[in-house]
């Protein structure tokens, strides 16, 4: 069932809600407890800003949203330029304005006026054929060695709060893309769009964060079918070609090894290369978690090592997040290959990260070689 939505009505912090004018405006009770302050003209929130707040995921004291960080920014900032004031000292007002600069979500300068691309839309491209992508994305040499028809598949979702909802439009490119049942891993309350209801979800409440769900999830993967050829792990920003022929052209493409092998279906602008086709990755893959397919020795030997338990005993935010990272340095102290295509397969459509337990954000990165726009321009 679809989680209720919040309401400025239903927010137990929102009080003396009143009207100056055309404005509503409240006090924010959780601003007043952060801060320590009873009475400022910061802690007076208009309800545009509760409505904003309410779209986002249930701030509380110790995990600020977009919306209260930003909020929280402004009060303790005033409080700065005072000197302190009663119940917030200098010393405690500058603390709590580096933590709302932290949570806030950041944007790259370059990012402002660019090109939405969530509102890009590739379903013309639906009737794609393998051999346009085999024309755009060569097979290796070594892809013809091990195969044996068409593979079995195992395939999650990933997510979380958003402040800006990507789920509905990732997991439809999935489903056109050729995998009709993929499971959805709810981390937190995510409110799940009617289209999406029928598939099968394992919800988790509270909370993991971005690894431990990650992990789980890949785990569950495989209990649920121990003996699929590939498990694609699909984060919520990722957008697929909604063609049939993505899935036929990777049962041809996979796998480039006997043993244990990742493929990144994505490839960020960090990583592309003058050469189109697939790459073995050189180092510590480092940038992007969006799409990655690992074969069952893969999955056994990731779930087996104790770098991945270790990474999420790392304090604080790191242990909560950084998949890509943990991923890079396993495979790469298992010597395990990273192979990654380019263009990118996948386009990643998060404009503002997701947000876990402790809420950071990060600018998006984005293929800027995609397969769908090659496939409309050569």
């Amino acid at each position: 069932m679809p989680i209720e939505k919040r309401s400025p009505e239903s927010c137990r912090h929102r009080i003396d809600p009143r009207q100056d004018g055309d404005r509503e405006l409240a006090d924010c009770r959780l601003l007043q407890e952060i801060a320590g302050v009873d009475s400022h003209p910061a802690l007076v929130v208009e309800r545009d800003a509760c409505l904003a707040c309410c779209d986002s995921f249930s701030p509380s004291a110790e995990d600020l949203n977009p919306i209260v960080a930003s909020l929280l920014f402004e009060l303790s900032e005033q409080i700065v330029d005072l000197g302190g004031v009663d119940g917030c000292d200098l010393q405690k007002a500058s603390r709590l304005n580096a933590w709302a600069e932290r949570s806030l979500p950041a944007v790259a300068p370059d990012e402002d006026d660019s090109e939405d691309i969530q509102q890009r839309t590739y379903d013309h491209l639906a009737g794609v054929s393998v051999d346009q992508l085999l024309q755009q994305l060569p097979m290796p040499a070594e892809s013809s060695k091990h195969k044996n028809g068409k593979l079995t598949w195992s395939v999650g979702i990933t997510t979380a709060p958003r402040r800006l909802p990507t789920l509905q439009k990732s997991a439809e490119s999935v489903i056109q893309a050729g995998w009709d049942d993929p499971v959805l891993f709810i981390d937190g309350e995510v409110d799940l769009p009617a289209s999406l209801q029928h598939l099968e979800c394992c919800r988790r409440s509270p909370a993991t964060g971005a690894f431990p769900n990650y992990i789980l999830s890949l785990g569950e993967l495989y209990m649920r079918n121990p003996h699929a050829d590939a498990y694609l792990m699909i984060q919520d920003d990722a957008l697929l070609l909604p063609s049939s022929a993505m899935r036929d052209y990777l049962d041809r493409v996979l796998w480039f090894d006997e043993g244990p092998s990742i493929a990144s279906l994505y490839c960020s602008s960090e990583y592309n290369q003058s050469e189109t086709g697939w790459h073995l990755f050189p180092e510590n893959w480092v940038w992007g978690a969006v799409a990655f397919v690992f074969s069952r020795d893969a999955v056994l030997s990731l779930l087996q090592s104790p770098m991945i338990w270790e990474h999420r005993a790392k304090p604080g935010d790191e242990g909560l997040s950084r998949i890509d990272v943990a991923i890079g340095q396993f495979a790469q102290a298992k010597q395990i290959p990273v192979y990654f295509p380019s263009p990118s397969l996948v386009q990643h459509i998060g404009i503002i990260s997701t947000i876990w337990k402790v809420a950071r954000a990060v600018n998006a990165r984005r293929a800027n070689q995609f397969i769908g726009d090659q496939l409309d321009s050569p």
